[in-house]
């Protein structure tokens, strides 16, 4: 604990509550520090508690300015960037999901987990930044000590964290009710302190404090025309309650207290990419009120002795002994051990045990990863990991809608229900069912079960029924449109190879019927057809994401060998392969993609043409309006990103520019085979609502045409559609 010299009064620093705003108490530290102000104790409300935190544990204000800046804020709160941790059969079965909110499935119906965002990776920063005094389980045996405040939602009262797990009790001040999932501590339920009281000055008095010193941060008085949405008016009501309380805290202060009143100007509590801009705010603001703090400056003797005595020692690698693993309700502590890349014996960082947690929380299967480093007889440590399961059966249930049109004509819709049961069996068997209505109507169950522990080999049945609006165009004419009825059976058996590639091959038995919906064609063959298949394939994907992706390689090959085996009445070889890369560039997307299909042999039937057109494939066309047996495609887009309405959430939005190229051969309507040319405009964002896609797009034949997508994407024909 640290003491406070016996001539001068203990001063109490508080910094207050305001997101991505307490970036400004970083550059208050550095002023104090310049002024050699020292502090005997803090308090803090969550993003004071963070930095207050962080600071009462020995970190020096350059330090943690070092530290904040460095943060990728889009990859600890939105998420980012984490993608290539994901396993295989995770990004497989999330391939076209618009949101990624599961509900919980048990007796007393679905239930979320309590917050929108993870909290994995707040508290994974949180437990870097505070190093070894994570450790100590009496806040006033830190340096410094601190004191962390959270609002319990049972008793509707402030609750004062001065003991247990520090960067648990950061997290809980910091728990913004919706957003993060509430810290529940024996029969509290903590959430940001902020409600109750966002500027502690009464916690810091109670602590230690003669004198306080009171950090708010202030953002401006909102204009009438701002107040008008319902957003808005919840958020600035939320504003006005923590402001009220925050008030009656400064009204304690006297004139030996100081207050530092930070303006923030434009930015706002969630503009975390902003953060670097708050620190010279705070730093301005202490400026002005110097002359005050400088009574309770020290000599740079006497601060040196004092800073020295809070010093920190920098936590070096540690010798792993042997790794132990809470007890797990389902999940395998076998299959875990894989995903970890430390083993006993390693020395290794603080930084890649989070890492190693980062992998484990990345299988999905976990609310949070925590660990604890326990000291061995033999001088290394203990690594015992804690995976905190969901409550309740590992059953989830997701909802997705997409909706899509086009100045052709086309009014689609997808509403579907995604239903995955994990971890029926030791191995990771997943159980997963589907109910899907619109242009495509689904029904599907498969199962999937891995042969090993590290779930690399696996074998997977699935049965499906289906119902599909085919149509059919001859020269840019809708002429017609069909109803395919089909029930399938596959059997695959594939191999994951790490996170990124999958090889599978199997069987497919199909049974499809054809029937005239409006219009004939006299050349479509009408009634039912067997169709067996033997189907291999491969997929490689590095996405930072699997819609509207700003960075990485997908490549997907598939390869269909249909015969008279087995009961088939069709024969033909068919074979597809696509690639598309995306990479940003001075804030500016590029998107490259290529897609080729051949019919080898035999005469397939209409539906297993390759049909193209549409936002994703060939924005000139009409979906699906140009079908053939062959075709290549390529294209290319550049993007500028325009808007921002939450970057750290991946909520921006490019306007871009396309070039497209498109050879159908052989096609149904017997068309020339001739190279279509085409230009794209486009606006592309991802919202709440899931990603969105306007593109206004024109060929050299003339075509023109004006698409809208929103949320999941509908199905084009092709596997182009995986691309984008």
């Amino acid at each position: 604990m640290g003491a406070a010299h016996a001539e001068r009064p203990r001063i109490g620093l508080v910094l207050g509550g305001g997101g991505a705003l307490g970036g400004a108490h970083v550059g208050v530290l550095k002023m104090l520090e310049e002024l050699r102000v020292p502090v005997d104790c803090v308090a803090g409300t969550s993003m004071g508690a963070l930095v207050g935190a962080t600071f009462a544990s020995g970190v020096p204000p350059q330090a943690i300015e070092r530290e904040m800046l460095a943060i990728d804020w889009t990859a600890t709160l939105g998420a980012g960037d984490r993608r290539h941790l994901v396993p295989m059969q995770r990004k497989r079965t999330g391939a076209t999901y618009s949101n990624t909110i599961d509900f919980i499935v048990d007796r007393g119906g679905l239930r979320g987990d309590g917050g929108f965002l993870s909290t994995q990776y707040v508290e994974e920063l949180l437990r870097l930044l505070i190093g070894d005094s994570r450790d100590t389980s009496d806040f006033d045996e830190l340096p410094i000590p601190f004191r962390a405040v959270a609002t319990d939602l049972r008793s509707g009262e402030m609750v004062v964290l001065g003991s247990g797990d520090l960067s648990q009790a950061m997290r809980a001040s910091m728990a913004v009710p919706g957003v993060f999932a509430p810290v529940t501590v024996d029969d509290q339920v903590l959430v940001d302190g902020g409600l109750i009281r966002n500027l502690p000055i009464d916690v810091a008095r109670d602590l230690c404090a003669d004198v306080v010193i009171a950090v708010a941060l202030k953002l401006p008085t909102p204009e009438p025309q701002t107040l008008r949405s319902p957003f808005a008016l919840v958020g600035r009501s939320v504003n006005a309650v923590v402001e009220a309380n925050e008030r009656a805290q400064l009204a304690t202060l006297d004139d030996e207290d100081v207050a530092i009143i930070v303006p923030v100007g434009d930015i706002g509590s969630s503009d975390f990419d902003r953060v670097p801009e708050t620190i010279p705010l705070g730093a301005s603001a202490t400026r002005k009120v110097a002359a005050e703090l400088e009574r309770y400056a020290l000599g740079e003797d006497e601060y040196r002795r004092w800073r020295a005595g809070i010093h920190a020692d920098t936590v070096g690698p540690v010798e792993i002994a042997e790794i132990r693993f809470a007890p797990l309700r389902y999940a395998s502590a076998d299959y875990l051990a894989t995903r970890m890349k430390t083993r006993p014996g390693d020395v290794v960082s603080l930084a890649e045990l989070e890492r190693d947690m980062s992998a484990l929380f990345a299988s999905g299967d976990f609310l949070r990863v925590d660990y604890r480093l326990q000291p061995t007889a033999g001088g290394a440590q203990r690594l015992v990991v804690n995976p905190v399961e969901r409550s309740g059966t590992p059953s989830f249930l997701r909802f997705d809608l997409g909706l899509a049109g086009s100045s052709g004509g086309d009014v689609l819709f997808a509403l579907r229900a995604d239903h995955r049961r994990e971890w029926l069996n030791s191995l990771g068997g997943q159980w997963r069912n589907a109910l899907q209505l619109g242009q495509v109507s689904e029904l599907e169950t498969a199962f999937y079960q891995p042969l090993d522990v590290a779930q690399r080999f696996y074998v997977e049945p699935r049965m499906s029924v289906r119902r599909t609006i085919e149509d059919i165009f001859d020269d840019g004419n809708r002429l017609a449109s069909y109803d395919l009825f089909e029930a399938e059976l596959q059997l695959d058996l594939g191999m994951n190879i790490g996170n990124h590639t999958r090889l599978h091959g199997g069987l497919r038995w199909n049974v499809a019927e054809l029937e005239e919906d409006t219009g004939s064609i006299p050349e479509v063959e009408l009634g039912s057809a067997r169709d067996t298949s033997l189907v291999l394939g491969a997929i490689h994907d590095t996405r930072d994401t699997q819609i509207l992706p700003t960075r990485g390689n997908y490549v997907q090959l598939m390869y269909t060998d249909s015969g008279t085996r087995l009961g088939g009445e069709l024969s033909y070889r068919q074979a597809e392969a696509v690639i598309g890369h995306a990479t940003q560039w001075r804030g500016s997307l590029l998107q490259l993609s290529a897609g080729a299909g051949r019919t080898f042999s035999g005469d397939p039937p209409l539906y297993r043409d390759f049909s193209i057109g549409g936002v994703r494939s060939f924005p000139a066309l009409s979906r699906g309006e140009s079908r053939g047996a062959n075709y290549w495609s390529g294209s290319a887009v550049w993007a500028l990103k325009v808007a921002e309405l939450q970057a750290v959430f991946r909520q921006v939005f490019f306007a871009g520019f396309g070039l497209h190229a498109l050879r159908v051969t052989e096609r149904f309507d017997a068309a020339p085979a001739d190279t279509l040319f085409g230009a794209s405009l486009s606006f592309q964002a991802r919202t709440l609502a899931g990603p969105l896609l306007l593109t206004l797009g024109a060929a050299d034949d003339g075509s023109v045409q004006l698409h809208l997508a929103l949320g999941r994407p509908i199905a084009e024909g092709t596997l182009l559609d995986k691309l984008h």
